[in-house]
């Protein structure tokens, strides 16, 4: 005779069999629709990849990463609320999904949401630091939240992650631009007859080439506040640039009493006297420049000139050699080289240098046709101060 309790588990075991029979086929059928969301996906049928991800859900529901891929499916047709709430029905279950958190940071980007992306592209960050997405598109969420700096730090990571993405570059560019601007524009506010704006004014002057308004701007300066350093350099530099020899080493000069250590001005000094041929009084500028900035390739240029000049081509040589490492694409050192070669009698090393004079020239003249940005060249680098002074074409 068969008891209760065993017939009440021979029920229990024949209903715990036929569950698991559902749930095999349930997840098989899943599966299949799954299968068939990655393919539609594949085919670019996004629609159609929806309704599969869907069916899948219906059938297992809750998995974090068939919502994520749903998710992405509404992101990709411009779905973006629906990409939002599945992105953060995918989350509550797993934080820790990359493509949940960088998508849902794009698209509440995307709608103009920037607080709310900044936490989801900070974990996709956090989850996978070479997403190169996550970077530009939390720059973008920062800086349209009135955050520069943040965004700056951003960039300034990304680049040194992707240091030749020209996406990168571009944004970095933009955003000093813009943080350039609007600093400017609070000196505007705060005292616009001071030294130091009408010092900046004179450079945006400077950058057009409008040098009648540049000199205005600078003198005015000089005079608010003579004794700042940088006043006497700025005009000094202006009337270097213009070939007014004398202003610019009467202006250089009082720089180098209130900043002795600036080698900018002491090189530019040396310019000044290697461009009138007076080089008994070149060198110890030149060389004081060296001295304070061993590295700086326009100060060895100067030098290698002014031996090449005074008869010492072999000592030339490697000042000039020192430029060409320092500034692989320094054109002008290279025809300098050409001369000294010539002048020890090495017609070979000689032509060689003529051609990579000619080479770096012609790349030159293709750069120099791109527009600069908005007036903002940095006149105080100087990598991009021009050869004035120096041979040009043979």
């Amino acid at each position: 005779m068969v008891t209760r309790s065993l017939v009440r588990v021979l029920l229990l075991s024949l209903i715990f069999a036929s569950w698991a029979a559902a749930q095999t086929q349930a997840e098989a059928l899943a599966e299949k629709h799954f299968e068939a969301a990655r393919q539609a996906e594949t085919a670019g049928d996004l629609s159609r990849a929806v309704t599969e991800y869907q069916e899948v859900l219906r059938l297992m529901p809750g998995v974090p990463e068939v919502q994520s891929n749903l998710g992405l499916a509404y992101y990709m047709m411009g779905k973006d609320q629906e990409a939002i709430a599945v992105f953060q029905q995918a989350l509550k279950s797993n934080p820790d999904l990359l493509a949940a958190n960088l998508f849902l940071g794009m698209a509440y980007l995307r709608t103009n949401h920037y607080a709310e992306s900044v936490e989801p592209l900070k974990k996709a960050i956090a989850l996978n630091e070479k997403d190169l997405r996550a970077y530009l598109n939390l720059s973008v969420s920062y800086s349209e939240l009135g955050q520069e700096v943040e965004a700056a730090k951003v960039l300034e990571r990304a680049r040194e992650l992707f240091p030749d993405d020209i996406e990168v570059l571009y944004n970095l560019g933009r955003l000093y631009t813009k943080l350039m601007t609007n600093t400017y524009k609070r000196m505007a506010e705060v005292n616009p007859d001071s030294h130091r704006y009408h010092q900046v004014m004179g450079m945006s002057f400077e950058a057009r080439r409008d040098m009648p308004n540049a000199f205005a701007e600078y003198k005015m300066a000089v005079e608010k506040q003579p004794q700042a350093p940088g006043v006497h350099y700025s005009l000094g530099s202006a009337y270097w640039r213009e070939g007014q020899w004398d202003k610019a080493e009467e202006e250089l000069r009082k720089e180098l009493e209130l900043a002795p250590e600036d080698y900018l001005t002491t090189w530019k000094l040396g310019n000044i006297f290697l461009s009138k041929h007076e080089y008994d009084k070149a060198f110890p500028f030149l060389k004081k420049a060296l001295e304070q900035k061993p590295d700086f390739p326009q100060a060895h240029r100067d030098m290698g000139r002014a031996l090449l000049q005074t008869g010492d081509p072999n000592q030339a040589l490697v000042h000039l050699q020192k430029v060409a490492q320092l500034s692989p694409d320094e054109a002008t050192c290279h025809y300098l080289m050409a001369q000294a070669y010539k002048k020890i009698g090495k017609p070979n090393e000689e032509k060689v240098e003529l051609q990579r004079f000619q080479d770096l020239r012609k790349a030159e003249q293709e750069r120099g046709k791109m527009p600069e940005a908005l007036g903002t060249r940095n006149i105080e680098d100087p990598k991009a101060e021009p050869a004035e002074g120096f041979p040009l074409d043979p």
